[in-house]
């Protein structure tokens, strides 16, 4: 599984360079969106490893502060337009290729949590918490592409972050984004993990 997702990673940033070398440069931050994308994943793995609760509860909540960064990618897909002389149809599969990857990378990452949760606890409760953190990254994709928040503002201004999250879940559109895409990632997610899963 790791070699496929580093498969659709290289070909998300082959594409890239292909864009960049054959008609225009550009999208330079999707380099820094798909990094964000693998460092939930960095943290699943490392929270496989961990042993005392404490640090395990702690590595738990960067995780999730980061999970949404992997998803997030799909949001991307708003800068698709028609930009001469760049085909239309290479930007569809461009675009796609890292949104792609960002959510592979993220149902991975959350499979990862949710194999150690039932390890320590029980299925059922690692479902639960499963669900919740689905939930949640559909508010933190919002507060990313609305609200331009980032993953670190929980630790530097955490306050402003609430204050923020409170006043925008008051909006209509901010629950049926957040409830909409959650729901997407949650589809994703037990497809996925329907899968058969090799290490």
């Amino acid at each position: 599984r790791l070699f496929a997702l580093v498969a659709v990673s290289g070909l998300a940033l082959g594409l890239w360079l292909v864009r960049s070398r054959v008609w225009a440069p550009g999208f330079q931050f999707l380099w820094w969106n798909l990094f964000l994308a693998w460092v939930p994943w960095g943290l699943s793995v490392v929270m496989q490893r961990l042993q005392r609760p404490a640090t395990f509860a702690l590595v738990g909540l960067a995780w999730l502060a980061f999970f949404p960064n992997a998803p997030y990618l799909l949001t991307d897909l708003i800068h698709l337009k028609a930009r001469a002389p760049v085909p239309l149809w290479f930007d569809v599969l461009f675009l796609s290729s890292f949104a792609w990857a960002g959510c592979l990378v993220g149902w991975d990452s959350l499979s990862r949590v949710h194999d150690e949760l039932a390890r320590r606890w029980s299925p059922h409760s690692a479902a639960a918490i499963v669900a919740a953190c689905v939930v949640l990254c559909g508010v933190g994709v919002f507060l990313g592409r609305f609200e331009r928040l980032n993953s670190w503002e929980l630790l530097t201004a955490p306050l402003d972050v609430l204050r923020t999250t409170v006043s925008s879940l008051r909006s209509p559109r901010a629950l049926g984004f957040s409830a909409v895409f959650a729901a997407f990632v949650g589809a994703g997610y037990l497809f996925t993990r329907a899968s058969p899963r090799s290490a």
